[in-house]
C-alpha cells in the first residue's frame, strides 16, 4: 500500500470524505502530522452550525432568510400557526446548513465574498471551505449517534434547536465527555426528546412520579451500559458465569429524582402576533413570550413543549420541584448529599454531580471508547484496542486524547478481532458515510453556491440522516448480527441493520439516478408560492427542484474529464477515482470497468462524461466502496 492509499484509507475513517486534493495533503506531510494539526485547531465563534441554520431560516440580520419569503408570499396570519399550516422552522432548515457546511470544508470551490441574498451573509467565508476542523466535524457525527436526539419526534419542528444541540457535539468533539454530557443533559431538545424537560419530584396525593426516562438512557447509552465491563471492553462474569447488570429498576428510579426540578427558560414562540387558546380563552401570544416557565402555574402543559419554549437556552432549576433528599445507587457507586433549596443551585449540584459520577464510572471508559471505535474504525475491534483507548479516557473523558488513539492505533497495531495483519480493518460504511465521501470527494458544488440539501431524498433512498433515528438507540445496534458468515464467525456488523432489500436495491438506483439521471440530492433555495393552503417547508417538490439549474448540485469532473479523452488513459482514470472512493488504486472489478468501456468513442464530449459517470457508478456499487477494509 503506498502512501496515498494509506491516507485515503485513513481519511475514510477520519473525516467525512476527502478529495483528491486533500489525499495528497496528508500522503505528503504524513498522517499523524495531520492529525496532530486536526487536534490542536480550534474553533472559531462563527464556525457555528446554529448561525447556519439561523441565516437560513432568518437571515444574518433576522430580517430575511426563508422566513421573510414564506411572509412575503402569504403574510403572516396564515402561517403563524393560528391555522393548520404554522410555518416554523422545521428540521429542513438544520440539513440545509449541515449539508451546506459538511460539503463545503475543503471544497475547491473557494470562497466568496458576495453577500447572499437570502441568509444577509457573504455567501462563502474562510472557515467555511478550509480543513482545519475535518475531524472534529467527523466525530461530532459520530457522536450524534451515541447521544441520539431526533428529527422524528417534535423536534422536527425547531431546526434552530437542534442546530443548537449539534453545535454542543461539534464543540465538545475534542473537549470533555463530562462537560459534554452536562450540556447536553440540560439541553431542551434532550429535555423534550428524553421527557425530562419540566419533570417534578414524587408527590403520591397528585399521583406525580419522575419521568424515568432520561435515567434509564444516560446509563444505558450514554455512560455505564448494561452490564459490568472489563478495562478491555469484556463482560464481567458472576460466581455462576453470567453477565452482571450494571443496574436494576430501583437505580433508575434513583436516578430520576436527579433529573427532577428542571425546565425551560422561557416561552418564545416563532409568532408572536399569534392568538393561541389557553382555557377557552385567546391570547395574543405577545402576551406569554419571554415569559419565566413556572413548572406549578396553572397554563396547559401543552404550551410548556415545542413550538413554545425556547429551544437555544439550556433547561434551569426550580428547587422547591427537585427532590432533594440524599441518594444513593449503583450499590453505593453513585452518591449525593441531601441538599437545601437555593435558587435552583441544589438541583443543578444533583445534575453535574450526577454525570459527573457516571463519566468517572470505570466502566464508562471501555463503554464510550468501543462505540467509537465502532463509529470511526472497525465493528469488531480487539480487546487490546478497547483497553487502549479506555486508557486514554480518564476521569472526565478527553475525547482529544481517545480520538488520536482510536485513529493512530491501527498504524502499528492489528485492531479487528480474528484478523492477523497490523491495521486490518472489517467495516461496513453507513450510508451516509456512503453519501458524504461520494460528493466530498468530487467538490459538489452549484452556481448559486448555496449547497443546501434538504437531505429527504437521500433519507428515503438510504434510510439514514443526520439527526433522523427512529428512536434513540439509532439506526443501529453497536451488536446487530446479520445471519450467515458474520453470524458464523461470532463478530457483529452494526450498519448492516440498514442494509436490507429495500435499502441495497435503492442505494444502487440513488447511483444511477445521481450519476446517469442528472438527478443529485435536491437543493432548496425557493419556497412554493401561489398554494392554498400554504406549503410550509422549503420547496419538496423534486421536478421544480432539479429545474432550478443554478441551486442544483453537480460534481466537478473536470480533472477526471481530462482521462477520458484517450483510451490509453483509462486505467489511469479508474485509478483515480478508485484511490477516491475505496484507497485502491486498483480496485478488483478494474478489467470489468475497462471491458463496459470499450464501446464508448472518447473523441465524443458527450461520451468522455459517459466514461466517468461509468467509472464513478461501477466503483460506487462495489463492494471495495462499501465496506471499509485493509
Amino acid at each position: 500500500m503506498n502512501s496515498r492509499e494509506k491516507a485515503s484509507r485513513f481519511l475514510m475513517q477520519a473525516t467525512l470524505g476527502a478529495n483528491y486534493r486533500l489525499i495528497e495533503e496528508v500522503a505528503n506531510i504524513g498522517i499523524e502530522p495531520w492529525l496532530d494539526n486536526q487536534l490542536d485547531n480550534k474553533l472559531v465563534n462563527e464556525d457555528s452550525f446554529l448561525q447556519t441554520t439561523r441565516n437560513i431560516w432568518r437571515g444574518k440580520e433576522s430580517t430575511a432568510g426563508f422566513k421573510q419569503l414564506l411572509t412575503q408570499h402569504y403574510g403572516e396570519p396564515n402561517i403563524n400557526g393560528e391555522g393548520n399550516n404554522p410555518a416554523l422552522p422545521y428540521k429542513y432548515y438544520f440539513r440545509m446548513a449541515w449539508w451546506h457546511k459538511t460539503l463545503l470544508k475543503g471544497n475547491s470551490i473557494g470562497t466568496d465574498n458576495q453577500r447572499d441574498g437570502i441568509t444577509q451573509a457573504i455567501k462563502l467565508s474562510d472557515f467555511e471551505t478550509d480543513t482545519s476542523n475535518l475531524v472534529r466535524h467527523r466525530v461530532a457525527q459520530a457522536l450524534s449517534e451515541i447521544l441520539v436526539i431526533s428529527d422524528n419526534s417534535v423536534l422536527e419542528l425547531d431546526a434552530e434547536g437542534m442546530a443548537d444541540f449539534y453545535d454542543l457535539l461539534y464543540k465538545h468533539a475534542l473537549g470533555s465527555y463530562k462537560d459534554l454530557l452536562t450540556d447536553v443533559s440540560l439541553h431542551p431538545c434532550m429535555g423534550v426528546y428524553l421527557t425530562h424537560i419540566n419533570n417534578r419530584k414524587e408527590d403520591v396525593a397528585k399521583r406525580i412520579h419522575p419521568d424515568e426516562n432520561y435515567a434509564r438512557e444516560i446509563m444505558q447509552l450514554f455512560t455505564i451500559g448494561l452490564f459490568e465491563l472489563n478495562s478491555d471492553g469484556s463482560h464481567k462474569k458472576d460466581a455462576a458465569g453470567k453477565d452482571m447488570p450494571t443496574y436494576d429498576n430501583d437505580d433508575i428510579k434513583e436516578l430520576a429524582k436527579v433529573f427532577t426540578g428542571i425546565k425551560a427558560q422561557q416561552y418564545l414562540y416563532e409568532w408572536p402576533n399569534a392568538n393561541i387558546d389557553v382555557d377557552g380563552f385567546k391570547v395574543p401570544f405577545a402576551s406569554i413570550n419571554r415569559q419565566t416557565v413556572e413548572l406549578g402555574d396553572d397554563v396547559s402543559k401543552v404550551f410548556k413543549i415545542l413550538p413554545y419554549v425556547d429551544m437555544l437556552k439550556p433547561m434551569i432549576a426550580d428547587d422547591s420541584f427537585h427532590d432533594l433528599s440524599a441518594k444513593s445507587l449503583l450499590k453505593g457507586k453513585l452518591t449525593l448529599p441531601a441538599r437545601s433549596a437555593s435558587g435552583g443551585q441544589a438541583t443543578l449540584s444533583d445534575i453535574k454531580s450526577a454525570v459527573a459520577q457516571l463519566v468517572a464510572n470505570p466502566n464508562t471508559a471501555p463503554f464510550i471508547a468501543k462505540k467509537l471505535i465502532q463509529q470511526l474504525v472497525t465493528s469488531n475491534p480487539t480487546p487490546q484496542y478497547v483497553q487502549a483507548v479506555a486508557a486514554k479516557f480518564g476521569s472526565e473523558g478527553d475525547l482529544k486524547a481517545v480520538v488520536r488513539e482510536i485513529l493512530t492505533y491501527p498504524l502499528s497495531n492489528k485492531v479487528t478481532i480474528g484478523n492477523g495483519s497490523i491495521g486490518n480493518i472489517e467495516k461496513l460504511k453507513s450510508p451516509l458515510l456512503r453519501v458524504t465521501q461520494l460528493l466530498r470527494a468530487f467538490n459538489v458544488y452549484n452556481d448559486e453556491k448555496r449547497l443546501w440539501l434538504i437531505g429527504e431524498d437521500i433519507k428515503a433512498y438510504t434510510s439514514q440522516h443526520t439527526l433522523s433515528s427512529p428512536t434513540v438507540f439509532n439506526f443501529y445496534k453497536p451488536d446487530f448480527v446479520p445471519h450467515g458468515k458474520i453470524e458464523d464467525a461470532n463478530k457483529v456488523a452494526p450498519e448492516f441493520e440498514l442494509y436490507n432489500a429495500h435499502t441495497s436495491i435503492s442505494y444502487v438506483n440513488m447511483m444511477y439516478d445521481w450519476l446517469f439521471g442528472d438527478a443529485l440530492p435536491l437543493v432548496s433555495t425557493q419556497i412554493k408560492p401561489h398554494q392554498t393552503p400554504p406549503h410550509p417547508v422549503p420547496e419538496l417538490d423534486a421536478d421544480i427542484l432539479l429545474a432550478n439549474t443554478r441551486s442544483k448540485l453537480k460534481l466537478n469532473l473536470s480533472e477526471e474529464l481530462k482521462l477520458a479523452t484517450k483510451k490509453s488513459d483509462y486505467p489511469a482514470l479508474i485509478s483515480r477515482v478508485s484511490l477516491l472512493l475505496t484507497g485502491k488504486e486498483t480496485p478488483s472489478n478494474q478489467q470489468d470497468i475497462l471491458t463496459t468501456l470499450a464501446p464508448y468513442d472518447p473523441s465524443s464530449t458527450t461520451q468522455q462524461l459517459w466514461i466517468v459517470q461509468t467509472v464513478i457508478f461501477m466503483i460506487a456499487i462495489a463492494p471495495e466502496f462499501t465496506v471499509l477494509e485493509v
